[in-house]
């Protein structure tokens, strides 16, 4: 199992959409200098590595529950983070036992040691409502005005400094210096540790070049929920040049993949049926179809694509072994003013509906919008309906993905093409077939300093926290030479995010050409595990930027206190 992440601390944010958030990767460089604050005034410090071995946690003998319960989480979090037993004990000193001024402790609120008292003094100069974090040779030090503000310096110790610890678990803490900040009053503070793993990866299919099929994109991935004992088969599928839409089935939880089957255009044998696939299954009955069909939905076109495009959806009985082709959900033209990439979904009432991408209306309104329609029968569809429609004309949303969030309602993401890198937007509905105002954009998703964009896919899993987690992505990432976008998560329903870096690496800087990571998928497990499915770079380091692979990976997001 490799740890991608081993700490994350979330704040839930209800009213303020203020967080502070660490990382850490082995593949990372530990930064070596940062911008500290000495009261008012900041300074650039070299920070020596600290080593938190032989340490113990110190509260007061009059702490809170709040205080004390927070202390063992924290005890918890730096075992898991950095293998390192740490005891929690109060600050009563027996007459015959005076404390060893040489001991090494970080001490949390207001105890009796004297570097708590100079953290009160120093906080009482400064006034507000406010938290310090500060050091000696043997001492850290965690004060705050008030026992919110205790919280608030402990997970920012967290983030900001444990969370950046080296492999060997030391951590860059300035000595001698005094870190004092604000903190966000209005804020509920939810603390705990966040760890995310990848559990495996596997190749689904390797092409090599072939003469214009060398780059498999609109990768998707499912697993078989609702079909008994066949539940935990895996289902992938992408896009090829010139190739009909292959369906690939692992039964040892993605290990390895076989070919069982392709799906083709037969309604209209002139159309060619591979453009953005998306590969769903029935959590209910609809219409004649019994819960457990498996839907492949998809786009055809003429061969030259300017003059046709069809949404179609073909189903299959026998867990994807044959395919019937049954509905049109839409047609439209050839690129310009066509449809494009279908989205399948399930109402809670169990009727399915189809989000894609509509650029039918440019000639009269121009434009491309994010539409849906619906059906109670899986055959015959509902009028057009609209979920993202800007008013600027110029601007193309696309690429609409659908997750439900528990008992939250839903949230879409999409990329707004016209705007610089794509940036990728999220709405949120309690409604699958009522998005509010169709003018709004949503939320970015983004962070302090990053951001995702183009051919975006958000996915939620009830792992993680009290809200679950919604994952998301898009081809694009922070524009820095030499890997392609993070990964964003989120813990309060797409208020904050946070991002961690891709399992399935890529590089969109050393040929611009090259369709590395041109859409990709996510699916929550049945046991709350996600599955990623990405065509990035072959395993072959001779073959990097020659072709790409279509590849799986396994995340775990876990909480701590969560099997």
């Amino acid at each position: 199992m490799k740890k991608i992440i081993a700490c994350l601390l979330a704040a839930t944010a209800i009213v303020s959409t203020a967080a502070l958030a660490g990382c850490k990767s082995g593949q990372n460089p530990v930064t070596t200098t940062t911008q500290v604050a000495a009261t008012t005034d900041k300074t650039e410090i070299e920070l020596p590595s600290m080593e938190l071995s032989g340490y113990r946690i110190i509260i007061s003998d009059k702490a809170s529950a709040e205080i004390k319960k927070a202390a063992n989480e924290m005890k918890s979090i730096l075992k898991q983070y950095l293998s390192l037993e740490i005891r929690v004990a109060n600050d009563y000193v027996y007459a015959d036992n005076p404390v060893d001024p040489a001991a090494k402790e970080i001490l949390v609120g207001t105890t009796n040691r004297q570097e708590s008292l100079d953290a009160q003094s120093k906080l009482a100069e400064v006034g507000g409502d406010k938290y310090l974090i500060g050091s000696t040779d043997n001492k850290i030090v965690i004060y705050g005005a008030n026992d919110k503000a205790i919280l608030f310096g402990m997970r920012a110790f967290l983030n900001e400094f444990v969370s950046k610890s080296t492999e060997t678990g030391a951590i860059p803490m300035p000595v001698g210096v005094s870190e004092i900040k604000d903190y966000d009053a209005d804020m509920e503070i939810n603390e705990y540790l966040v760890t995310i793993d990848i559990i495996s990866k596997s190749t689904v299919q390797s092409l090599k070049p072939d003469g214009g099929s060398t780059w498999p994109t609109y990768g998707r991935i499912m697993q078989l929920k609702h079909n008994g004992e066949n539940n935990g088969t895996l289902f992938a599928t992408g896009q090829w040049a010139g190739k009909n839409f292959p369906i690939y089935r692992s039964t040892d939880d993605g290990k390895t993949w076989e070919l069982i089957s392709t799906v083709e255009e037969t309604m209209y044998k002139k159309l060619l049926a591979n453009w953005q696939p998306h590969i769903y299954e029935l959590p209910c009955k609809v219409g004649e179809m019994p819960e457990g069909t498996l839907l492949l939905a998809g786009c055809s076109h003429d061969s030259s694509t300017e003059r046709t495009t069809r949404m179609c959806i073909w189903r299959s009985y026998d867990l994807g072994l044959t395919w019937e082709e049954f509905t049109i959900v839409d047609e439209g033209n050839g690129i310009g003013d066509g449809m494009y990439e279908p989205f399948l979904i399930c109402d809670d009432d169990g009727t399915l509906v189809c989000f894609y991408s509509d650029e039918t209306e440019v000639s009269d309104k121009g434009g491309q919008r994010l539409v849906f329609r619906t059906s109670k029968d899986g055959v015959t569809w509902g009028d057009l309906q609209y979920c993202v429609a800007p008013s600027d004309t110029s601007l193309r949303p696309g690429m609409v993905t659908v997750t439900k969030v528990g008992d939250y309602g839903y949230v879409l993401a999409y990329e707004m093409i016209g705007q610089e890198r794509g940036p990728v937007y999220c709405k949120f509905s309690k409604s699958l077939t009522d998005w509010g105002n169709v003018k709004s954009y949503g939320t970015q998703i983004k962070t302090a300093d990053a951001f995702t964009g183009c051919t975006p896919y958000i996915e939620w899993t009830p792992r993680g926290g009290k809200y679950g987690t919604l994952i998301a992505a898009g081809r694009f990432g922070e524009l820095k030479r030499g890997r392609g976008s993070d990964l964003f998560i989120s813990f309060d329903l797409g208020k904050t995010w946070q991002s961690f870096e891709n399992p399935l690496p890529y590089d969109y800087y050393e040929d611009s050409s090259a369709n590395y990571a041109y859409s990709f998928g996510f699916f929550t497990g049945s046991d709350g595990d996600i599955y990623y499915i990405n065509n990035c770079f072959p395993d072959n380091e001779a073959n990097k930027y020659k072709y790409a692979d279509l590849k799986v990976a396994k995340i775990r997001i876990t909480r701590v206190g969560e099997d």
